[in-house]
């Protein structure tokens, strides 16, 4: 995964970030962005998961559902980088909206109006080829 190489390169570990988690059960995934590294980040879904604190939908889902996360090199994928603000939340949303017309989202993390302008995305462009 490109998310192993960027661990052990150090390239793109701290800030700027849109990363998918993918259950190892049902294979869905769950969404997120955030500016710190993606190792802390991973370290704190674990967690959140082994104390029982539903703190993210991606928690929510593992706990309530029985699931089972894994690795940060089996379960993260870095899909974006770039500045945190507007426009990581735009390329989140679109990300979202993508994966949940493919029925690949977490019930636990659902959009609730689909964006028109994404519509006419090429969907099939954007998604990972193994989250």
């Amino acid at each position: 995964m490109l998310c192993v190489m960027l661990l052990e390169t150090g390239y793109g570990l701290r800030g700027r970030i849109c990363v998918v988690l993918k259950c190892n059960t049902c294979n869905n995934v769950y969404l997120g962005q955030s500016g710190r590294s993606i190792n802390i980040r991973h370290k704190e879904y674990i967690r959140y998961i082994r104390t029982n604190n539903p703190l993210s939908a991606y928690a929510l889902h593992i706990l309530q559902n029985g699931h089972e996360y894994g690795t940060i090199a089996d379960t993260l994928l870095l899909l974006k980088t770039c500045q945190k603000g507007t426009r990581m939340n735009c390329w989140e949303a679109l990300y979202m909206q993508v994966f949940h017309q493919h029925k690949m989202l977490i019930t636990e993390q659902q959009i609730s109006e689909p964006n028109p302008v994404y519509e006419l995305v090429n969907t099939t462009r954007i998604l990972p080829r193994n989250p």
